[in-house]
């Protein structure tokens, strides 16, 4: 395994010390580094993958020099907009390196919501027209040097896919949690407990999903009424719009800070049709927690007055187990939303839920189907 240090001093030997991107579990060391502040190096905080792309396109008409753009394959769909129309040599031809982590390697076990994008990752950049190479601990200085040279040379990106396990894990970062907030798990606890059984509850991906599914485990709200939603990030919200418009009950979509930035556009979809029965709850702690931690730009953005201006109705702000408690008690009759400010972090033995994607579904729409006939 590599040396995470060791692999950033190389981008910084040879002249690279501008990244751009989206957190990926697959190199959380070198993430951490990113994290610094250490200087000698910018990190950008992209709100979504293909955004990031663009950062590094920026960077290069404003300097002439390469960006290093990092995600995870699952973002190379939220990336091949700007891969194509952008970066491509037929386009503006603009260079970068782009370190990709494997999700879902063919052989190697994984989440479900990547198995696709595992699969066939490398046909996608084949067909992209993308040069690439796999990583490899023994020769990595020589294969970065290469990719840089082929960018500058060909003026388009080179991607460099990190496969599990490259780095050396990372020691445990505590992060410094604020005074304010609660838990998570304990505010998901307490809307589970505070909604009807027959509410609908919609959770977006990583441990906001998980958290719902422990909890529902143990309570007699079960899972029926649950939507969990894996991989898709930032879209949450607008499945939850659909089923909101198409039922006659409470709605609610538990996100999160980086789901929101991340495709932000669909709040004034929301906003503009403003489905009275949809509560919209953003858990806020300023951080991707799934991919371990890694800081989002939230702490500069007013979710609360974002969502006014997308046309939300009723507002609450809250930081307390009896602020929640008593936000959710309030009538709702009109489109709502609701922000945690929560801590970060997680229970260490937090599970994974047991059920299929398949089987969430067919159990959510069965229910429905259930209800309207």
């Amino acid at each position: 395994m590599t040396d995470a240090k060791t692999f950033l001093n190389e981008f910084l030997n040879i002249g690279l010390n501008h990244f751009t991107g989206v957190p990926d579990s697959t190199f959380k060391s070198f993430m951490t580094l990113l994290e610094s502040k250490e200087k000698g190096f910018t990190n950008r905080i992209a709100a979504n993958e293909g955004a990031a792309v663009a950062h590094a396109s920026g960077y290069y008409l404003a300097t002439n020099k390469l960006s290093v753009v990092y995600f995870q394959n699952s973002g190379l769909g939220n990336a091949v907009n700007p891969l194509t129309s952008l970066t491509d040599r037929n386009v503006y031809g603009i260079p970068m390196i782009i370190l990709m982590g494997w999700r879902g390697l063919p052989g190697v076990k994984d989440e479900p919501q990547h198995k696709k994008m595992g699969a066939i990752t490398i046909q996608m950049l084949e067909v992209l027209g993308v040069s690439y190479e796999i990583l490899n601990k023994n020769n990595f200085k020589e294969q970065i040097e290469k990719a840089k040279l082929v960018a500058e040379k060909k003026l388009e990106p080179f991607v460099l896919i990190v496969k599990p396990n490259f780095f050396i894990d990372a020691l445990e970062v505590v992060k410094t949690a604020s005074i304010d907030g609660v838990t998570r798990e304990n505010a998901i606890d307490s809307i589970v407990n505070k909604i009807s059984l027959d509410s609908k509850i919609l959770s977006t991906t990583g441990k906001t999903s998980r958290e719902l599914y422990e909890i529902c485990n143990k309570n007699l709200r079960g899972h029926h009424n649950n939507f969990y939603n894996v991989g898709s990030m930032g879209h949450v919200n607008a499945i939850g719009l659909e089923i909101a418009i198409n039922n006659r009950n409470k709605v609610y979509i538990l996100d999160g800070d980086g789901s929101i930035i991340m495709h932000m556009g669909s709040l004034a979809t929301i906003g503009h049709y403003k489905p009275k029965n949809l509560i919209h709850i953003i858990f806020d702690n300023n951080s991707h927690e799934s991919t371990g931690g890694q800081p989002t730009v939230s702490e500069s953005v007013d979710i609360r007055l974002v969502l006014e201006s997308c046309g939300y109705k009723k507002i609450a702000y809250v930081k307390s187990l009896v602020e929640l408690e008593h936000a959710m008690l309030l009538p709702t009759t009109e489109l709502t939303g609701i922000v945690v400010q929560t801590r970060k972090g997680s229970r260490k033995d937090l599970g994974r839920p047991t059920d299929t994607p398949e089987k969430t579904k067919f159990r959510f729409m069965e229910k429905i189907i259930d209800e309207s006939s």
